[in-house]
């Protein structure tokens, strides 16, 4: 079972973010592997990352091909090392639209930044469902 937990980067609700991720683990066990943005630092991608991992969780990341290659990458390494473009941020919010069969994203924003918009769109048009967590 994949999920995608995704988010802003300016998220702070590290309860919500655990305790999410405890419940899939609850639910769906060592079949789970929760599939993240990758993040630096901060925010819901971060943290999802950061929890997902201490919880012994699977956990694969589509951080975008500007970044370096690491080893929660879901990617090839040939996808990695890029010269930066902002259409790659969407990109790989399409990928985790495509390889998910579940998403959540993480906003406390009453409009989606575009980014998340394109996984929300993506998810929507493939029939997957998705939540919002505010």
């Amino acid at each position: 079972m994949n999920v995608a937990v995704i988010g802003n980067t300016d998220w702070q609700s590290k309860r919500k973010v655990i305790d999410t991720l405890q419940g899939l683990k609850q639910r769906f066990g060592t079949e789970l592997t929760v599939i993240g943005a990758g993040g630096q630092g901060e925010g819901a991608n971060f943290m999802v990352k950061k929890y997902a991992l201490e919880f012994g969780m699977n956990y694969k990341e589509f951080n975008p091909s500007f970044s370096g290659y690491n080893l929660y990458s879901a990617m090839p390494e040939s996808y990695y090392g890029k010269n930066y473009h902002f259409s790659q941020l969407h990109h790989r919010m399409k990928l985790i639209a495509e390889r998910c069969e579940y998403m959540i994203i993480m906003t406390n924003s009453e409009t989606m930044d575009p980014v998340l918009k394109t996984a929300y769109n993506g998810v929507k048009k493939l029939n997957k469902p998705v939540v919002i967590l505010g």
